[in-house]
């Protein structure tokens, strides 16, 4: 049975205490390739610059809090994580906001994640109106398939100065039919644990259930008149149950042949 807490993979070099576990991280979408044994999950956090991404993120990875971060590259985290006893390998894309990027997402990154993280702060309106923005592209850029995405307002210890309220947070989330957490990075990691395993468990559920690639069902197919030829029954018998069965009528006028097919089309689940 397995802890439901990130394993950090490796270190990173940073001032300070927190040297010693920092998450592994790599600029950009394009390094090398890897091959993954366990089941992957791809997360992209959104949101305007100084709403707490990177102190978010790595609140979540290493429950460490960090309040400086200044940077203008995307930052990709991976570590493995288990939870509800299932071990998969998450990928989680911190983006820096770039200036030719007015909304904060692009269809590099809407194509690339799985799931999304949309971050504001309690303290700022301006990156309030910037996350309803996002949730907008996010519908417009991913329709009409679905996605799961959480909208998480952070810096709630900074009450005093709040800007936007909680009734404010739960009505943009309503609108866009995403899950809401307010959470303060600063304070305590276990709101935004809470928020990101909420992620995790919506975005493996949805895995599940997408259907199975047609590469996979023509492989299934492949092998089974491999079987077949083995055993001695030859390729057609093998196969007879997979293909299409049709329906051949003579008319004594011309011996005219027809040729229909059968609509049906047998079924594989594994």
């Amino acid at each position: 049975m397995c802890r439901n807490q990130p394993q950090a993979q490796s270190g990173e070099k940073v001032r300070g205490e927190e040297r010693d576990k920092m998450p592994s991280a790599s600029p950009g979408l394009h390094g090398r390739p890897r091959y993954h044994q366990l089941p992957r999950i791809r997360i992209v956090v959104l949101g305007a610059q100084g709403v707490g991404k990177s102190a978010l993120t790595v609140r979540y990875l290493t429950r460490r809090y960090i309040s400086e971060y200044r940077r203008a590259i995307d930052l990709l985290y991976r570590h493995t994580v288990c939870l509800d006893d299932v071990t998969s390998e998450v990928e989680i894309l911190d983006v820096s906001l770039r200036q030719d990027e007015s909304e904060g997402v692009s269809s590099t990154h809407t194509r690339w994640g799985e799931g999304f993280v949309v971050v504001y702060s309690v303290d700022d309106a301006a990156s309030f109106r910037h996350a309803g923005a996002i949730l907008d592209s996010l519908q417009r850029l991913k329709a009409p398939i679905y996605v799961p995405v959480i909208l998480l307002a952070n810096k709630r210890d900074l009450d005093p100065g709040r800007q936007v309220s909680v009734e404010e947070g739960q009505a943009l989330s309503l609108q866009h039919g995403c899950q809401f957490y307010e959470v303060s990075a600063a304070e305590s990691h276990v709101g935004v644990t809470l928020a990101f395993q909420a992620l995790l468990r919506e975005t493996r559920s949805l895995q599940l259930t997408r259907p199975l690639p047609r590469q996979r069902r023509i492989s299934i197919v492949a092998v089974s008149r491999m079987i077949g030829s083995l055993i001695g029954r030859g390729p057609d018998a093998a196969s007879a149950t997979l293909m299409k069965p049709t329906l051949i009528v003579q008319e004594a006028a011309g011996k005219r042949t027809l040729r229909r097919k059968d609509k049906k089309r047998p079924s594989l689940s594994l």
